[in-house]
């Protein structure tokens, strides 16, 4: 490549890439967010994932620097002054041992093979290492991702820079839910939607009942992270189905449907987002009948299908009663991880 072939990146240093018309620049202002949410699910898809992120998620997390600093390190990429991609760092906002940090490209796929995921992909490790030699860290520092464990452009990278898988998710489905069938209800216990003075209680619950799990991390249960939970449009206390036992809060099925995703997909879509049970409360049907009735509850207000996501490693033996009550295996993803 000729020194012409060098383009200077904001905060990341020289990237080598062939596209005319092609520049890089830092994040701007409300416009990139909604270039973001565009940009973000047309890559995943090209990945194999279905996922959308709505502006106001988008912007929720560009709020909260604990883990990141989009003044620094979000990346826009542009053809002739158009975004075409953009990526973004973050990392575990405490000292931990091991300590992760992340990253991610997202690129429309018509501005795939050229190149430019790969380039901002190692600039991107290479502006973590500065990062991470910023940080008083007692453990050793890792890059984690993860990948749709079918063929993709994001894989075929991640496997070919080094990284090594360290735990598996599947993302499961129930498309039929006209078969759901009423179970016993578990007796001794107070059932129904989610009030507003418990919502601090079932943020309680998850982090409890999560907290030991592979994608966990303490910022993740942050009262930061609380915040932005009850402020996104994908909180639905109405779809959210809680057991109580003496006004405690010992299970909970936590469900919502995301409106752009239904439009986008042309068919409604639920996700069980959490699902968790108080671990002296659980082999007693709770998890099965609160499932029920939120498939139920879901069937009733037109959703054609409803996905949830669990560790292929699950220590609560939770897919099993997923598969009880219907639920299939759909795709699985890999979470990889490298020393830095």
């Amino acid at each position: 490549m000729s020194p012409s072939d060098w383009l200077e990146c904001p905060h990341l240093g020289r990237i080598r890439a062939q596209v005319p018309g092609l520049s890089f620049r830092g994040f701007r202002d409300a416009a990139d967010i909604a270039a973001m949410s565009r940009i973000s699910h047309l890559s995943w898809k090209a990945d194999g994932v279905e996922w959308m992120t709505a502006p106001e998620d988008t912007a929720s997390w560009l709020e909260d620097r604990s883990d990141h600093d989009h003044r620094s390190d979000v990346l826009m990429v542009e053809v002739d002054g158009e975004p075409v991609g953009y990526s973004e760092l973050a990392w575990d906002s405490k000292d931990a041992d091991p300590k992760y940090y992340g990253h991610s490209v997202h690129l429309l796929p018509e501005w795939r093979g050229r190149g430019i995921m790969e380039a901002v992909f190692e600039s991107n490790e290479s502006r973590l290492r500065e990062v991470s030699s910023a940080h008083p860290v007692s453990g050793r520092p890792y890059i984690k991702l993860w990948a749709f464990d079918g063929p993709n452009d994001w894989k075929t990278k991640v496997e070919s820079s080094g990284y090594s898988p360290i735990w598996h998710l599947l993302e499961m489905v129930h498309k039929d839910l006209g078969s759901v069938r009423d179970v016993p209800e578990p007796a001794g216990l107070d059932y129904g939607p989610l009030r507003p003075e418990e919502y601090g209680a079932v943020w309680a619950l998850f982090r409890e009942c999560f907290s030991m799990e592979q994608w966990s991390s303490p910022e993740r249960w942050s009262e930061e992270v609380y915040g932005e939970w009850v402020r996104s449009p994908n909180f639905r206390p109405d779809l959210c189905r809680v057991a109580r036992a003496g006004g405690e809060i010992v299970g909970v099925v936590e469900n919502y449907v995301n409106e752009a995703e239904c439009t986008t997909y042309g068919r409604r879509v639920a996700r069980s987002n959490r699902v968790c049970v108080r671990e002296d409360w659980r082999r007693k049907g709770i998890t099965t009948y609160l499932m029920t009735c939120s498939l139920k509850q879901l069937r009733d207000i037109g959703v054609e299908e409803v996905t949830l996501d669990t560790e292929v490693e699950n220590r609560s033996r939770a897919m099993r009663v997923y598969q009880g009550v219907g639920f299939v295996t759909r795709r699985t993803f890999t979470f990889y991880a490298k020393p830095m």
